[in-house]
């Protein structure tokens, strides 16, 4: 599935390649999101599946392969998992890059839409195959 850039990450991205901001390289993490998002849309903002550490949920740490070249794409190199789930949480429509484990206090980096969205009972899980996440810059 192709993401997007939020307006901060995209903005990131454009401090990096013109010298502006020194980037460095962090940890980023998954968020289950039940509504969409917007370019502007902050951590305190988005509308997240639960509280990360309750019900069996906490947004998991996602590793990148190296940029392919025109277009150049990068994707998630290993697979994602959620859960299980000890409650049923909501019907799960997105998901966000964000630069922070828990909290509001962090940034909201890029979003996908769903291919079709996940309603986790408890017991279910979720799961992302290794490159289906994909962001692009053409």
């Amino acid at each position: 599935m192709a993401g997007q850039f939020s307006t901060t990450g995209a903005n990131a991205a454009l401090d990096a390649v013109t010298g502006r901001a020194t980037q460095t390289a962090r940890t980023t993490y998954l968020a289950l999101l039940t509504a969409a998002p917007t370019d502007s849309t902050t951590l305190a903002t988005m509308a997240e599946l639960t509280t990360p550490g309750q019900s069996g949920y906490a947004r998991q740490p996602v590793t990148w392969t190296a940029p392919t070249s025109d277009p150049s794409s990068t994707s998630n190199s290993s697979a994602i998992t959620y859960g299980p789930f000890t409650a049923d949480l909501g019907n799960v429509t997105h998901c966000a890059l964000v630069s922070a484990s828990t909290g509001t206090a962090g940034d909201l980096l890029a979003y996908w839409s769903l291919d079709s969205a996940r309603d986790p009972a408890s017991g279910d899980s979720i799961q992302f195959a290794a490159g289906a996440l994909v962001l692009t810059c053409d």
